[in-house]
Formats: C-alpha cells, structure tokens, sequence
C-alpha cells in the first residue's frame, strides 16, 4: 500500500513538474495573451477585438511592463491605427486587490507610422467603492499632422509642432473633471480652406463672417500664425470650447467660443461620435 502511495505521489510530483518546466518558458506569453484577451474585451466598442500588445513583464514586486500595445480604433470614416511604445505601473499591481491607488506611466500614443514621438503622460487607478481615474497627458511632441484622422475632410494636410496638456479626473460619486489646453504656436502651419466652415454657424453677419466665407470657398490650404483650442467640462452633459486660430494673409484672428451639450450624462462618448471619433 504505501509502495502503490508513493509511486502515485511519484507520478504527481513528475507531472506537476512537468507542466511547470512545459509553462515557465512560456509565462511571459501566457500573460500576455490573457492581458490582451481582457483589454480587448473591456474595450471592444472602440477597438473591435484589434489590440495586440508586443511584449508583458511582471517583475518580482508585482509591477508591470507593457511594450508597444496597437490597435485600430473604430471612426465613422474607417479604422484608424493606433499605438502605445510603453505603459507601465510604478506600484505593485496587489495594490488595487487592497483599493488602494496604483500610479503608471505611458510613452508613445501616435497613429502608426508616425515619426515623432508621440504623447506621454501619467495615469492613477484606485478601486473599491471610493474608486477613481486620474490621468495627466503631454502633446509637446506631437504635430497637428497626427491628428487629421479626426477629421480628414477638413484637417487633410493640416500641419504645425503642438504643444499643450490634458487631464482628466473621474472620482466616485463626484461629477468629471477634464480640461484641455493645445495650441500650435508661431511659427504655425497650413490647415484646410474647409475648416473654416466650422466657424461660420456661429459668426453674425459682417465683413468678418464675409472674409470667413471668401476663405472657406477657396478650397485651397490656408497658412496661419498660431492657434489655440482649449476644452473644459462644467457638468458631465456639457462641453465648453474655446477655439482661436490666426490668418496672417487676411489680417485676422478668428474666435470660437461656445458650450456643447448633451440629453445623456455621458459626454465623452456623445461628443466622440458627434465628431466621428468613433463608429
């Protein structure tokens, strides 16, 4: 009897073992793979089951590394590719079994192919009842250039260097914070002649909604000096924008200031598909 117990315990000890030398190889992908089964399924609506991520490491603290994560967003015009170079955590992943906050870094989001860097930043995640979202994105290394997937029709061939920051802060049982500050200082850059047609609902009839209508007609590329936009959220059903923007060649700065609303209090999704950003 204890010779028949022992040879099964034999034969557990020498599958188990096994098993671990058949899965240590592979652990990196096993992670990989199941992180990416989760993020594709938490962001299906906007991705569409595309995100591959390159390469995962969890380091002996329980900290994580993520290396060039892409994927095709899904726009009204067609999908656009996305990546991220890096995402990693700063605190151990534990942390967020025991609600308390977990700190990551990211480096590189740029459409693919893109040859500047791209945007940095940092973000906070905490869970449990008193959970919330904290994020804080760099545009210092982008051009406006990376942006025309947008809008194509009217931000084709737009170019001009950016620079700016955007937060975001979401706490539970508290309203969103998110403000946005970009500009595109001198020297500029060249935007669509049909971008203009943004402006004109908006402008009284004068000589200044006439040099507006006189630009936007001529369907050409338009040189201007700077430009700035920036975007804050008063409530979750409202958006407030303020969009400036310089044309040297007609003398003249033209402003648009005004508030977007929305019947649902899900503002992100609502206004990202009033502009196309997603399908």
């Amino acid at each position: 009897m204890k010779r028949r117990t022992f040879s099964i315990g034999l034969l557990l000890v020498l599958i188990l073992s096994g098993l671990a030398l058949w899965a240590l190889p592979r652990l990196p992908l096993l992670e990989r793979d199941l992180l990416q089964w989760l993020a594709n399924r938490s962001a299906r609506e906007y991705f569409a089951g595309s995100l591959r991520i390159e390469k995962v490491s969890l380091d002996r603290h329980f900290k994580i590394h993520l290396t060039k994560i892409t994927g095709e967003l899904k726009t009204r015009q067609s999908p656009v590719p996305l990546e991220i170079g890096s995402l990693e955590s700063q605190d151990s992943l534990f942390l967020l079994i025991a609600s308390k906050p977990v700190r990551f870094i990211f480096t590189g989001i740029r459409p693919q192919g893109s040859p500047r860097p791209g945007i940095s930043g940092t973000a906070m995640i905490q869970t449990g009842a008193a959970w919330r979202v904290e994020c804080s994105a760099d545009f210092g290394k982008t051009d406006l250039s990376d942006w025309q997937w947008l809008d194509p029709q009217n931000l084709g061939g737009a170019t001009g260097a950016m620079k700016g920051t955007l937060t975001f802060r979401q706490i539970s049982g508290r309203e969103p914070e998110f403000n946005m500050d970009l500009e595109a200082p001198d020297p500029g850059g060249n935007i669509q002649a049909r971008f203009f047609d943004f402006f004109l609902p908006y402008l009284p009839a004068s000589l200044h909604k006439e040099k507006v209508q006189k630009i936007s007609e001529s369907r050409e590329m338009i040189r201007y000096d700077r430009a700035s936009l920036k975007v804050s959220l008063p409530r979750s059903d409202a958006m407030k924008i303020l969009l400036q923007i310089f044309i040297p060649a007609y003398n003249l700065k033209l402003t648009l200031n005004t508030t977007l609303r929305t019947h649902q209090k899900d503002t992100f999704s609502q206004i990202a598909r009033l502009m196309g950003l997603i399908a």
